[in-house]
């Protein structure tokens, strides 16, 4: 499929891609002068290739130069599966994570995890991860970088007076230390056990970006969580970054949740009515939930979804399959596959531009179809 070519190099541009069922999001970013930065990864579920990893290459992006700086934002499967692909083919890419304040015990509880491989125990985004850590560790140890609040983790100058950069906003300090504590209890626990390691609160360690294009803002807010005191979450970014300013394109969090909704946003870090995407969640709790929908609206006249939330009726199956699962009491929910694109793209050197949105496949303007 076509989607409008490569951007000149003075336009950048933001595209959302998700897939509705639970197989995860990406954010592809241009900078300007064919920088490209990649967000996250998600997978087509039947040929499992990393969506955005097809999407630059259907833009004719050059994968191997122009992709300079991967983000991992969090561990969840919905939002890395595939990263290592990327990873692979954009060897001019930095690769950036989350901070960890213990470097050497971290790595160790990425390997834990790695080990249980063998008796299937392992979780599918530690995997993916450790791929990605091998691939920097052969290709480059000093091609990997930190996030933190208010971190550069990429600069890049489009002409004389105009440059784009890439900030992280999260994790707090706090988060971070108290994940410290957290992988010390997960080894000490699950180490010599046959159970997963699973980190308690991934969300809390997500990786919110902010885009700065000449005078366009812009930020990602990858799974981040509303927390009930400011030493992390959104309320974080919203008492003590120093560098955050009011944007006209938001990537909404965690899927529309209500635990990732914050009046404050909205007046205080966005502009009146801006672009607005984010992506559903079709297993179990189906989000966004409709209520949520008409209070992100009631923000915004430019609130977009990459493809709308299923309900739970299943495909009909032969009858004699229907028989083996009822006999063995097997219970199936079906995560629907249906891939959404929305592509946003502005005048770095116009000030007075405003965005541009395209939308592919099954990706809708919600505000028109909501009363």
């Amino acid at each position: 499929m076509s989607f409008g070519g490569l951007p000149n190099k003075n336009v950048a541009e933001i595209t959302l891609i998700g897939t509705g069922g639970g197989y995860g999001e990406s954010a592809v970013v241009h900078l300007g002068n064919n920088n490209w930065v990649v967000i996250d990864s998600c997978i087509d579920p039947t040929s499992k290739n990393s969506l955005p990893l097809i999407y630059l290459k259907s833009l004719g992006v050059n994968i191997v130069e122009n992709v300079k700086l991967i983000v991992c934002t969090h561990w969840h499967d919905d939002h890395i599966l595939g990263l290592s692909q990327i990873l692979n083919e954009c060897e001019a890419a930095t690769f950036c994570m989350a901070r960890p304040n213990d470097l050497k015990k971290f790595l160790q509880f990425v390997e834990l995890d790695y080990k249980k491989i063998d008796i299937e125990v392992s979780n599918s985004s530690t995997i993916e991860f450790r791929k990605c850590l091998d691939i920097i560790k052969d290709r480059n140890p000093n091609k990997r970088k930190n996030a933190e609040i208010d971190k550069v983790l990429f600069s890049i100058l489009i002409n004389d007076k105009i440059n784009s950069e890439v900030i992280s906003l999260s994790p707090s300090d706090f988060t971070m230390q108290e994940f410290d504590k957290e992988i010390s209890t997960l080894i000490t626990e699950y180490g010599p056990s046959s159970k997963k390691v699973i980190p308690k609160t991934p969300n809390a360690k997500s990786v919110v970006i902010f885009l700065k294009m000449g005078t366009h803002r812009a930020m990602l807010g990858a799974d981040l969580e509303l927390k009930e005191t400011n030493n992390e979450g959104w309320l974080n970014i919203l008492d003590y970054s120093q560098v955050v300013e009011k944007s006209t394109l938001f990537k909404i969090s965690h899927h529309g949740s209500s635990n990732g909704y914050c009046e404050r946003i909205w007046t205080e870090l966005l502009k009146p009515d801006p672009i607005a995407k984010l992506t559903p969640w079709n297993k179990n709790k189906k989000l966004p939930e409709v209520h949520m929908l008409r209070k992100y609206a009631a923000h915004t006249n430019n609130l977009f979804m990459t493809s709308p939330v299923f309900n739970d009726k299943p495909k009909n199956r032969d009858k004699k399959i229907e028989k083996i699962i009822k006999k063995m009491n097997i219970k199936i929910r079906e995560a629907k596959f249906s891939m959404g694109v929305i592509q946003n793209r502005i005048n770095i050197e116009n000030p007075d531009d405003i965005w541009n949105t395209q939308l592919y496949e099954n990706a809708f303007h919600v505000n028109s179809q909501i009363a």
